[in-house]
């Protein structure tokens, strides 16, 4: 398992170039469960979005699974609307996301 701490906004895709360098090196690992913890991501635009996608995608591909915990305000709001909760698979907290990787 990686945990990721996403924070501050998320408005370009270069907002986040270290996160998908780090990314990249996590799904080539023998690590099965990918966490991103945003509760500290104040904002995102529809590059945030297209991150977030982009990060599920590659992840399910390598048959890795990606966990977002601790969404809340505005960006769990444009998940909300576009539907994206129904996709990812997230927790409130990142403690009750360990838990379900641990349980596994």
């Amino acid at each position: 398992m990686v945990v990721f701490g996403i924070s501050g906004r998320i408005g370009q895709v270069d907002a986040v170039e270290q996160v998908i360098l780090d990314l990249t090196k996590a799904i080539e690992s023998k690590n099965n469960f990918i966490i991103f913890d945003v509760s500290n991501l104040e904002y995102i635009n529809s590059s945030g979005l297209n991150f977030f996608i982009r990060a599920l995608t590659r992840t399910r591909n390598a048959g890795k699974e990606l966990i977002l915990c601790g969404m809340n305000g505005v960006v769990e709001k444009l998940f909300l609307i576009s539907k994206l909760n129904e996709i990812f698979t997230i927790y409130p907290s990142l403690e009750e996301g360990l838990k379900k990787v641990n349980a596994n």
